[in-house]
């Protein structure tokens, strides 16, 4: 638990070489106790690795294998999950990277392995490749992520859920779970609040 909390840590800062290296030790121990609730944590912050570092197809793998392990131990993503690193955001960007018949088929790839395959899978070296930099800021000044602040604006603007989740290529639950967020963040219950609070801070 200590070496996951590292990673998170790590990936909350977009530090990617830092959470890289919590996360491979993490497996490493993982894969000797045969502690499949654990290896979830380790594939979700190798996935976590690969969409900062703007490789959208290995993160995609990584987190179709996750989520069929944790389909397999029946453990649904708790709101800490959620919230540390930001799943949503990373996930989100990654997914932008690529069009839609290559992400599916990289989530199909990951969900294919076995949690074993997985593992290997996550502590291969990553290719030596140049990427751009990844479309994701872990976290603003303000404590929201990038991706907050764009739904913040578009709120603050007058759209609606499904109109911003049209404009941000995001399902309105997403957006949702992100205006929970900015709420909790801002301490307010309103959308009108909330703007309010962009302004004062400069965000809009």
């Amino acid at each position: 638990m200590g070496l996951t909390m590292l990673g998170v840590g790590a990936l909350e800062r977009g530090d990617a070489q830092a959470a890289r290296t919590f996360f491979e030790e993490d497996l490493g121990v993982l894969r000797r106790l045969r502690d499949k609730t654990g290896t979830s944590y380790g594939l979700r912050g190798m996935a976590g690795v690969a969409a900062l570092r703007g490789d959208a197809t290995r993160a995609a793998r990584l987190w179709g294998a996750d989520e069929a392990l944790r389909e397999e131990i029946g453990q649904a993503l708790s709101p800490f999950d959620r919230a540390h690193p930001d799943y949503e955001g990373l996930l989100d960007a990654a997914r932008q990277r690529v069009d839609d018949a290559s992400w599916l088929a990289a989530l199909a790839e990951g969900r294919a392995m076995s949690a074993e395959e997985a593992v290997e899978y996550a502590l291969q070296p990553e290719p030596d490749r140049a990427v751009g930099p990844a479309p994701y800021e872990p976290s603003l000044p303000t404590g929201l992520s990038a991706r907050e602040v764009e739904v913040l604006r578009l709120v603050a603007g007058g759209m609606t859920n499904p109109r911003i989740a049209e404009e941000l290529y995001l399902s309105p639950r997403t957006v949702g779970q992100h205006l929970r967020s900015i709420y909790r963040k801002f301490g307010v219950h309103s959308r009108a609040a909330a703007a309010r609070e962009a302004l004062e801070r400069g965000l809009i």
